[in-house]
């Protein structure tokens, strides 16, 4: 009986290695990252929740109030120079994230999945693989891991604080 109970806590420590983040899909094929610690809800909003703004930069979907806070929603795949999303769809998939006291949105295709890794399995942004990166995503990424599951096979980790200090002025 001893034998069988160390054999589940070893089991139930691997099975908790790595820090936890969340998957968000940018296209069919490309999906990043987020540390799940900065991350305060992920909710699917109609598009009629946007305030336009005149005059912003391009990727700027506008302000979204929620539960009492005011913030902008970024379309991530037109930032990080992917295809962006479609400005005439009925709801748009949000993962809100809180960066120091600040909200932030980030409008994806789909939220994915809580995935586990640890910090050593990231892999430098300037030893990305010769895959079809944007060059405008190298900034605000911190890096990719190598995955063997699922329909990608190179999980971007995204730098979240990049992405929150950038100036988005148009």
């Amino acid at each position: 009986m001893s034998n069988l109970t160390i054999e589940l806590r070893e089991e139930q420590s691997q099975a908790i290695a790595g820090l936890p983040y969340l998957s968000l899909q940018l296209e069919r094929n490309v999906t990043v990252a987020v540390q799940l610690k900065i991350v305060r809800e992920t909710l699917v909003l109609p598009a009629e929740r946007f305030t336009q703004m005149p005059n912003v930069h391009h990727c700027l979907m506008g302000l979204v109030e929620h539960r009492s806070n005011v913030f902008w929603v970024l379309d991530l795949p037109q930032l990080l120079g992917f295809t962006p999303l479609q400005s005439n769809a009925l709801e748009t998939h949000l993962a809100i994230l809180q960066i120091g006291g600040a909200f932030l949105g980030l409008g994806v295709h789909r939220i994915g999945r809580v995935m586990r890794f640890s910090e050593t399995e990231i892999v430098s942004p300037q030893e990305l693989p010769q895959t079809a990166t944007p060059i405008e995503a190298i900034p605000f990424l911190r890096g990719w891991v190598n995955q063997d599951e699922g329909d990608f096979s190179h999980l971007y980790v995204l730098d979240a604080e990049a992405i929150a200090c950038h100036n988005f002025s148009a």
